[in-house]
């Protein structure tokens, strides 16, 4: 191309440079090979595909797992001067077809997607006018059952790639190597381009700590805000663990705000723009915050529980220290967090028996043609509850897991003259429970790897090195088991 991407960078973000793996990645797909991605949280994926989409020309689609965030992702990509746009079911039907009649009239630089949306037949008719230059995966692990948010649709990226004539670009923050090959397979990458960034951020300090009871793990959670300065983001297990972390912050004098999906949409968006623009130093929150949080001076995080995989807590942990600076990754772990886990465990990966019987409910409920609607009265009932958390496009919960298992396939949403959307589902006629199975095994695998972490006696920057396939020397010299940093100005956290 002639056009230098690091001059579009320049003056489309202000950026002197790439930062480092960014740009081999920009210039393969602009010359047109395939190319994955692995940039440890904090690398700047999004710059990957944006940086092409303003020279390529055509549309660059992007494949999210999160619809929850394609707004935001619309927003920041707008900001860097592109026509970006999004679809999603939550959508009324009037902006999809406004949407769609954009990208048909090459009105549309970039576009992101579901991994759900590409087995809609008309969005695939309407991908069949339009001149694609560029599809990006992004969080590629999904792609993987051997990551830590495995998406079943994600596998069918590989079959509807293959009729596009463009490079693809798969891109992600945290895959061990198997999951980097489990990628590369799916997606029948062509002589691609990889770009594995060490994971390896020396300015972190990381640190696990016991704490058995919540009152020692707020108290453990004021000491290390009061020490730092800068932001911080304190991850809480639960919704109810969330406030009850705000509330004896606010007690101790340090103002918090909390952040989790039980909040209304514009109290969210009011933490979250109150935290990026500094009128709010602290979050306390679930792991619902922080997907697209680029935030400089986060000094400090904090997990007043480990999370149940090693990829989640890295990715969590390195929204620390992105401008370079000291920074603590600080976790606390009691031997009875296992049965909080185990209970996620339930949920997310549920035994064979209850899959059977609520792909049992489902067909029950399903029209002649093996159409269901999942928030039938009928099938709530077995679900516990109404299935939120499915319905906006995420992959935990019995509906997950189902879908993991080939027991149904998401379809769409249907509405009625009151204005509400019902999500339909396919049901098919077999399950494959055997590899629900295996995936629970693999889910409690992680699980281990998690608490061997916690109680390893050696190096932990080393452990999580080569959990992620690196080696790393013996003695970092910045964590709690191989000595205490006084430049950092962190306080000796007693073990």
């Amino acid at each position: 191309m002639s056009i230098d991407p690091v001059a579009v960078l320049r003056r489309h973000f202000g950026y002197p440079g790439f930062r480092p793996g960014q740009e081999d990645l920009v210039r393969a797909v602009l010359g047109g090979r395939d190319a994955l991605g692995v940039l440890p949280t904090g690398g700047g994926k999004s710059v990957c595909y944006q940086v092409p989409a303003l020279i390529l020309g055509g549309l660059t689609l992007v494949v999210t797992p999160l619809v929850s965030l394609m707004e935001d992702q619309v927003s920041r990509a707008r900001l860097a001067g592109l026509r970006a746009e999004h679809f999603s079911a939550t959508q009324a039907k009037e902006t999809r077809r406004t949407t769609a009649q954009r990208v048909r009239d090459g009105g549309v630089d970039l576009l992101f997607v579901s991994p759900e949306r590409l087995d809609v037949p008309t969005f695939n008719d309407l991908l069949s006018d339009v001149d694609v230059r560029l599809l990006a995966v992004d969080e590629a692990h999904c792609i993987s059952e051997w990551g830590h948010d495995f998406r079943p649709a994600y596998r069918r990226i590989g079959r509807f790639r293959a009729a596009l004539r463009c490079p693809t670009l798969a891109l992600t923050a945290s895959a061990t190597p198997a999951v980097r090959a489990d990628i590369l397979d799916n997606l029948e990458l062509s002589d691609p381009l990889i770009v594995v960034r060490s994971f390896d951020r020396p300015n972190l300090w990381w640190a696990v700590v016991p704490g058995a009871s919540a009152a020692e793990r707020s108290k453990g959670v004021y000491r290390a805000i009061r020490s730092t300065p800068g932001c911080a983001i304190v991850y809480a297990p639960t919704r109810r663990w969330v406030e009850t972390v705000r509330d004896d912050l606010a007690r101790r004098g340090i103002r918090a705000e909390a952040y989790h999906a039980g909040l209304p949409g514009p109290e969210r968006s009011r933490v979250q723009a109150a935290f990026m623009t500094g009128a709010c130093r602290v979050v306390v929150a679930t792991n619902a915050f922080g997907m697209g949080i680029d935030k400089a001076d986060v000094r400090t995080v904090v997990h007043v529980q480990l999370p149940a995989t090693l990829e989640s807590y890295y990715q969590e942990a390195g929204r620390a220290g992105r401008d370079g600076e000291s920074a603590l990754c600080l976790a606390f772990h009691g031997r009875r967090d296992r049965l909080l886990v185990d209970r996620f465990i339930a949920r997310t990966h549920p035994k064979s028996v209850e899959l059977w019987r609520l792909h049992r409910s489902l067909r029950r409920h399903a029209d002649r043609f093996g159409v269901a609607r999942v928030d039938d009265p009928g099938i709530v009932r077995v679900l516990g509850g109404r299935p939120t958390e499915w319905l906006m496009g995420e992959s935990e919960g019995p509906l997950g897991a189902l879908e993991r298992a080939g027991g149904i396939r998401r379809l769409g949403t249907e509405g009625d003259s009151a204005g509400s959307c019902s999500c339909l589902v396919g049901v098919s006629a077999r399950v494959d429970f055997g590899s629900s199975a295996r995936g629970r095994r693999r889910v409690r695998g992680k699980l281990g790897a998690v608490l061997r972490f916690a109680r390893a006696k050696g190096c932990r920057r080393q452990a999580l090195l080569r959990y992620f396939g690196e080696v790393a020397p013996r003695s970092c010299g910045r964590c709690d088991q191989c000595g205490y940093d006084l430049g950092a100005g962190f306080p000796p956290f007693d073990r």
